[in-house]
């Protein structure tokens, strides 16, 4: 029973990052529906919501079953960490907005989540494949 331990606790790690990520998705997709942008840039800001909004079931899915996953994971974990890197150059390119605590947050919570899922998934899939062989 002991042996089963990491995988549950890697699951259970890889299953709250993605219904966080989950969350994330489907409340900035549903602001960004609402708001728009600016005239300029309003279809590409409402396609982007969708995309967001579009991605919560599959971010939802993966969590519920989680312990069936494999790459999959991985791909989902690809997006969270550009999100991440697009928040830097854009800080980079047009500096931070205020207030400055928030996107920072928003920042770092993307490259550590994407980070934690690779992470914990890569540990689960680990501890059942040595499972598996013993």
């Amino acid at each position: 029973m002991a042996a089963r331990n990491p995988v549950a606790a890697a699951n259970t790690i890889v299953c709250v990052c993605l219904l966080l990520a989950t969350a994330i998705a489907l409340g900035d997709g549903l602001q960004l529906l609402a708001q728009g942008g600016p005239a300029d840039a309003d279809n590409v800001h409402r396609f982007m919501a969708g995309v967001y909004i579009g991605w919560t079931p599959l971010f939802a899915w993966a969590a519920a079953t989680i312990r069936w996953q494999g790459v999959l994971v991985y791909f989902l974990a690809v997006p969270i960490f550009l999100g991440g890197v697009g928040r830097l150059v854009s800080f980079g390119q047009y500096g931070i907005p205020s207030p400055e605590g928030v996107f920072l947050a928003s920042a770092l919570l993307e490259f550590i989540l994407s980070i934690v899922i690779v992470w914990a998934h890569s540990t689960a899939l680990r501890s059942r494949r040595a499972l598996a062989t013993s």
